[in-house]
């Protein structure tokens, strides 16, 4: 998001804050389609998905005005839609334990993909683990910074990157079978 962008969204969120409706329908339409994407992708099912995007619009405009920062926002929005995901996930026990990734070996080859994967892609992130698909869409289609990706997902940036490279790898295998 280049400068101009940012500020506008700043002043965007400065607006919600002091209730301007308008500038929240303005947000909303702003992250809708990614926001839908990365919800609906994590859960698999859009009706569910569909309730849980207004659920996180919901604790959006509910906790907007405890945000400190409004440049953290797109960060701050995607936790709570991943919160509310997991949350659905633990309580329909369809959240397989994770175990944290070993650190990634200095020399390890980043597996990489073409534009004529994508078809493939989305539908090997249907088939993913939902941690892998999280910081898969997070970097690639949200193109976030690791750190936002660290805010979302509550760890620290080695775990971060550390996910990254598993998910690549078992994307990777599944696109070869």
């Amino acid at each position: 998001m280049g400068s101009n962008e940012r500020l506008i969204q700043d002043i965007l969120i400065l607006r919600c804050q002091t209730g301007d409706a308008g500038a929240l329908a303005q947000l909303i339409r702003q992250y809708e389609k990614p926001l839908r994407y990365f919800i609906t992708r994590l859960i698999g099912d859009s009706q569910t998905a569909e309730d849980l995007f207004q659920e996180t619009w919901l604790s959006v405009l509910r906790r907007l005005s405890t945000l400190k920062k409004a440049e953290s926002f797109g960060a701050w929005l995607y936790h709570i839609a991943r919160n509310k995901v997991y949350h659905h996930l633990r309580i329909t026990k369809r959240l397989t334990e994770f175990k944290e990734s070993l650190p990634v070996p200095e020399d390890a080859v980043e597996p990489t993909f073409t534009a004529s994967d994508a078809a493939a892609i989305h539908t090997g992130l249907g088939r993913l683990e939902p941690q892998h698909k999280e910081v898969l869409m997070l970097r690639f289609l949200e193109q976030m910074p690791y750190q936002d990706m660290a805010e979302v997902i509550g760890c620290n940036i080695g775990t971060v990157r550390s996910r990254l490279h598993y998910a690549k790898q078992a994307l990777r295998q599944l696109l070869e079978k």
